[in-house]
């Protein structure tokens, strides 16, 4: 059975919902900076809690990250 993976952003997961990042659209700074945090391209995630328009809070491996909402829209997952 082949799966189609639909890639959206970051903020359309839903709470404890996992993805895998896809791109991201940021600056190289900013994009440099998250991937210090490890969150890259094929980097597994999963939104711990926030809502719309507010920040989030995302699981990275072992670590916490807080992504504002801005940057969080810019992170496509699939």
């Amino acid at each position: 059975m082949n799966k189609e993976r639909t890639i959206r952003k970051l903020t359309q997961l839903k709470i404890e919902e996992p993805g895998i990042v896809a791109k991201v659209k940021l600056p190289a700074p900013e994009a440099a900076r998250l991937d210090e945090l490890g969150l890259h391209v094929g980097s597994s995630v999963r939104v711990l809690s926030g809502a719309v328009n507010e920040s989030i809070l995302i699981a990275v491996g072992d670590s916490r990250i807080g992504v504002n909402f801005d940057v969080a829209q810019k992170i496509y997952v699939y």
